[in-house]
């Protein structure tokens, strides 16, 4: 098995319970950290092979931009079954989104993390 990481991926998003949130924004950090079945590749040196780390961004991309979600925590599992659904080569899925700013008071981030597995 192989372990293919994506780290601190950064969106802009419209994703909070509170209306202002949704409205006018806020800076998420995405960690996305993935067990892939690699046994295909069999020595071979191609991207078709393997889990391409730039289509698993672009997912999590679309995901975060096709609509406003009230929780991170749903957010985020969305992305983890994007992702399973669309890369067979996943067997296991961790996802950590960090919401900068969250209206807490003074603090770095919230962060929620999820793994999921098939």
């Amino acid at each position: 098995m192989t372990t293919i990481k994506i780290n601190n991926a950064k969106f802009y998003g419209f994703h909070g319970d509170m209306e202002y949130e949704r409205e006018f924004g806020n800076q998420f950090e995405v960690d996305v950290e993935m067990l892939c079945d690699l046994s295909g590749l069999d020595g071979t040196d191609k991207l078709s092979k393997t889990v391409d780390y730039l289509a698993v961004y672009n997912e999590v991309k679309e995901v975060f931009h096709h609509k406003k979600f009230y929780l991170i925590e749903t957010l985020n599992l969305a992305i983890c079954e994007k992702i399973l659904k669309k890369f067979s080569q996943v067997t296991k899925i961790k996802v950590s989104v960090r919401k900068r700013n969250a209206p807490l008071g003074i603090i770095d981030s919230v962060e929620v993390t999820n793994e999921v597995s098939r």
